[in-house]
């Protein structure tokens, strides 16, 4: 007996691809000689770690590096965990209108995905970090809204690269085929009268 519930459209190639990046992302970030290196090739990528904000991505690492406490390896932990979850539930109503878009609307796709999720992870790395570091109310507001300042001018960058991912999954996925045919007759109901 049908209950009125639509079964949810399972995540597709492109929406797998968006988490698995967005994951290795994270992960990349932990690895701390890669992001020294890349500190050194790119100063500007430490701007907002030097004016007191999150440090481009949430990093996924088992263990805290060098003097960073437990606490906030944790809130790292929690944020990569906000970022994947955001981009899920992003890309779960994006799938419902369309399961299988063209590669340039997946690029888009993935580009707003990625922003929205770095925003959302770096908004909750930026609220814990005011609670560590006793901000007032000026420096907590002023700061949020440089966070997200940042966090969308990052996700921005990161979503590029996301996107071009995306796309290449997309150009590379094969497109379900249409089904013209009517829907078959079963023995206990009459065929449909044919009229003109």
């Amino acid at each position: 007996m049908p209950t009125g519930t639509i079964d949810p459209q399972p995540l597709g190639r492109t929406s797998w691809t968006v988490l698995i990046a967005l994951a290795v992302l994270c992960l990349l970030a932990g690895i701390q000689p890669l992001m020294g290196t890349a500190v050194a090739w790119f100063p500007y990528v430490a701007v907002p770690a030097a004016i007191g904000l999150p440090f481009l991505l949430p990093a996924l690492r088992p263990v805290p590096v060098g003097e960073t406490t437990w606490l906030l390896w944790a809130v790292d932990l929690v944020a990569v965990a906000v970022l994947l979850v955001t981009a899920w539930v992003l890309l779960r109503a994006a799938v419902r209108k369309r399961p299988f878009p063209r590669p340039a609307r997946a690029f888009g796709r993935a580009l707003g995905v990625t922003v929205l999720a770095v925003m959302a992870a770096n908004l909750v790395r930026g609220v814990a970090y005011s609670f560590v570091l006793h901000a007032d109310l000026g420096t907590f507001l002023g700061t949020t809204a440089a966070n997200l300042v940042f966090s969308a001018l990052f996700g921005a960058a990161f979503g590029i690269l996301v996107g071009i991912a995306v796309a290449i999954a997309a150009a590379t996925a094969r497109r379900p085929a249409v089904d013209d045919s009517p829907a078959p007759v079963s023995a206990g109901t009459p065929a449909p009268a044919n009229v003109g």
